[in-house]
Formats: structure tokens, sequence, C-alpha cells
């Protein structure tokens, strides 16, 4: 909350622009959808694949990771251990395109049922700190962005053509880091 802090301590402070939740949503089915169409282009046997910078990360981990942090988010939202544990029988791109395919419904009937009336001024914790809802709506917006598009360049690396990969219009008003790896 570095806004208050700064009204503590007196020191100016413009909190960044947020895009509104409805947009952010809108965005956020968008991300999903690409990343399903583009985990599923990955080879079973591409899936041990690490990426330039995390060696300790495998293709398979980091689009598991891409197709979970909604999960994560709704779990956050209901104050609950935000922890969504490897399920065993998701093995190859088509099961984590499926898997992401159901975290954007589970994210879609949350927001037709409960989000689009909060709002989302409530804070939580998450493993990124203490934030409002919808700051943290929006950081995991392009948090899902940020891990689809190195999922777009791996795919790349294997001489894959992505399958519509994600369009500036979607990442527009999004606070992504500039570099690919960061």
């Amino acid at each position: 909350m570095l806004e208050e802090i700064a009204r503590v301590v007196g020191f100016p402070y413009d909190p960044p622009i947020i895009l509104p939740p409805v947009v952010l949503m809108e965005r956020w089915y968008e991300i999903l959808e690409t990343a399903a169409r583009l985990v599923r282009q990955i080879p079973l046997d591409k899936m041990d694949m690490t990426s330039p910078v995390d060696v300790n990360r495998s293709l398979f981990a980091l689009s598991w990771h891409v197709v979970t942090i909604g999960r994560v988010f709704l779990l956050v939202y209901e104050e609950v251990e935000a922890r969504v544990p490897r399920v065993e029988t998701v093995i190859t791109g088509e099961d984590l395109g499926a898997y992401a395919d159901e975290t954007r419904e589970l994210l879609r009937t949350w927001w037709t049922e409960i989000g689009v009336y909060d709002p989302l001024d409530r804070v939580v914790e998450s493993y990124q700190g203490i934030q409002s809802l919808l700051e943290y709506l929006e950081r995991e917006t392009w948090h899902t962005a940020q891990h689809t598009r190195q999922v777009t360049a791996m795919l790349e690396q294997m001489g894959i053509t992505p399958d519509r990969p994600l369009t500036a219009e979607v990442l527009e008003g999004l606070p992504l880091p500039e570099r690919l790896w960061d």
C-alpha cells in the first residue's frame, strides 16, 4: 500500500492508473484463452525444456503456473491457503489447455456472481505482500500475460509458430515488465 505509506511519511506519491476491473477481467479471459491455445501446442517430449534464464523451471512447470494463477487469485479472494496442488492427470499440452479453460470459467463464474459487485477495495495478503484486491487482480492479470509471453517465446525457440499469440491490444495498459524474462 504505497499510497498509504507515502501519506504517513509525507512523501508525494501518484499511484499508477489501474484499468477498471471489468476491463481487467476481459483481458484475463483473453489471456487465458491464448495461453490454453499455446500450451496445447507444446509437444510432450519438450515439456522438460527450460527457459534461457531459469534452468530450474521446466516448460511444463511454467505452463502449469500460467494455468493456475487465476485459481490462486480466487483462493486469496476467499482468504484460504493459496496453493494449487499439482494434478497428476495433467500431463500433456492438451491437459494443460483444458485446465486453463477450466480456470477461465472459474474466474468468469466468480466475476459474474460475486466479483462484479465487489468494490475490490478489501486488503488481502498474497505472495506479493499486502495489497487491495483491485491491485491483486491487476497483478495477476499481467502476471498471466507475462508468463504467456514466455511460453510463446519457448514455442518459437522450438521452431513452432505460436497459434495467435497475445496482441498489443490485449496487453495495452497492463504494467508488464519490458523484458521477457524479468
